[in-house]
């Protein structure tokens, strides 16, 4: 048997912020704010209705956003969700029957399986280029890997505080 080195790669932090970059242009501050004044209503609307299956606990933007300039790249939101139903002892035969409620066709078992969380993406993004999500993992991981702490800003859910207890206790696992 020969090691293929090619099978044996892991992708760098790099290559990460690659695969998050976009060719799309520019796009104003006031394009952002809109953007993102969107993004919150639809959470505010999605935590409501009690027959979604997740909640949204937390969102941060983080990146350009933050900065002084006039046209930006995107607007980089992390967004925190958790189960409603964490009692569930059924979990995976509900996430299939929301599927089945939702009336479409899934390529695979595992995009039915997940769809609810794919969802919730699909709602807040609402088609907006302008938006890009990242999980709230990820960005977990990106910001206590970064040595300069990636400055972000909760705006909806948690604290400053729970979101930096958060980073800092993932930069220690």
């Amino acid at each position: 048997m020969v090691n293929n080195p090619l099978t044996e790669c892991e992708l760098t932090d790099k290559g990460r912020a690659l695969i998050r970059s976009s060719a799309a242009g520019k796009v104003s501050r006031k394009t952002a704010e809109d953007a993102l004044a969107g993004l919150l209503k639809r959470v505010e609307q999605y935590n409501h209705d009690l027959g979604k299956m997740f909640i949204i606990e937390t969102v941060v933007v983080f990146g350009s956003f933050l900065g002084t300039k006039d046209m930006l790249g995107e607007l980089d939101v992390a967004v925190k969700k958790r189960d409603r139903n964490l009692a569930d002892p059924d979990r995976s035969n509900t996430a299939l029957a929301y599927a089945a409620k939702s009336g479409r066709r899934f390529s695979s078992f595992v995009d039915e399986l997940f769809w609810a969380a794919r969802e919730v993406n699909q709602i807040l993004k609402a088609k907006k280029r302008t938006i890009s999500i990242l999980d709230w993992d990820e960005f977990l991981r990106m910001a206590s890997a970064s040595p300069e702490r990636i400055p972000y800003k909760v705006v909806c859910g948690s604290t400053e505080e729970a979101v930096a207890a958060e980073i800092s206790s993932r930069g220690t696992k």
